[in-house]
């Protein structure tokens, strides 16, 4: 089921796979509780909300989600992430991950730092 829906969202020229699934696809033992990804506009996407954020995790501020079999969490951005294709998916790369977590690192609170810091562990 996951396999399939990654493969629906990649028909998306510019998405890119974030978080654990990036993880997973280039070969750390994770199991995704959702997918995340970052677009740079919605077009494309089919039943999302879009909402404002102030979470450290968004750049821009926007944001939208899908409730599906498994839930898709979108980071609109203005810019993809640095990728690598695997199986006609684009993952962010671990150089760009490990970037992004360290930049946001110090503005978080101590439940997304556990959380930054064990991902930061994993991709060592």
């Amino acid at each position: 089921m996951l396999e399939k829906m990654l493969h629906k969202l990649a028909l998306k020229e510019n998405l890119v796979f974030v978080g654990s699934v990036a993880m997973m696809l280039q070969g750390i033992d994770v199991k995704p509780k959702d997918i995340d990804i970052v677009v740079t506009d919605l077009n494309g996407l089919e039943n999302y909300t879009e909402y404002s954020t102030d979470s450290k995790f968004s750049f821009t501020g926007k944001r939208a989600f899908i409730i599906d079999e498994i839930n898709i969490d979108i980071f609109i951005e203005q810019e993809l992430p640095e990728f690598v294709i695997i199986n006609g998916l684009k993952c962010e790369t671990f150089f760009y991950m490990k970037r992004f977590y360290n930049v946001i690192l110090p503005k978080v609170d101590d439940y997304w730092k556990r959380v930054i810091n064990e991902k930061l562990k994993l991709l060592e």
